[in-house]
């Protein structure tokens, strides 16, 4: 399963489901997330607790200790925040994103697997091809940029 949530969305929805369970535990943070998109997608922790270290950087989550364990609250700009979202009207979006079966994946993974899967990475250039290949890959940078914002705005 790729990715269902686009560029700051995972970080809105936490702060709705936060909203909701007053305070959580990541892991009930993620079965509340998995339940709300449907159960066809399952959230990661290494997803989510950087999203929720974030959170607590911003400002809008607090966390403290209750039985040897951490737990996840929202501070009142945090409950500002989630009331102001968006992320409630598209749940059912998500839901449709992680049945769909849809690969969304990121455009580093791409060129990662482009540069590990290039026979010619390891080849030495002189000053022009090194100039000539700059100049491709910067229109390359460019049809990319242009590729994806014409394409779908939710990344």
């Amino acid at each position: 399963m790729g990715r269902i949530f686009g560029r700051g969305e995972l970080k809105q929805a936490i702060l709705v489901v936060l909203e909701s369970l007053e305070t959580a535990h990541g892991y009930a943070i993620m079965g509340e997330l998995k339940d709300r998109v449907g159960g066809h997608w399952k959230p990661s922790p290494g997803a989510i607790y950087p999203a929720l270290l974030a959170l607590v950087e911003r400002g809008y989550v607090e966390t403290t200790e209750e039985d040897g364990t951490r737990v996840y609250s929202l501070t009142p700009s945090g409950r500002d925040e989630a009331r102001a979202s968006a992320v409630t009207g598209r749940w059912a979006a998500l839901r449709a994103r992680a049945t769909s079966g849809e690969q969304r994946v990121t455009v580093g993974s791409l060129l990662d697997t482009f540069a590990a899967d290039s026979g010619s990475r390891r080849r030495l250039t002189n000053t022009s091809q090194r100039e000539a290949i700059e100049s491709i890959l910067e229109r390359t940078g460019a049809e990319i940029d242009n590729t994806l914002n014409e394409g779908d705005t939710n990344g």
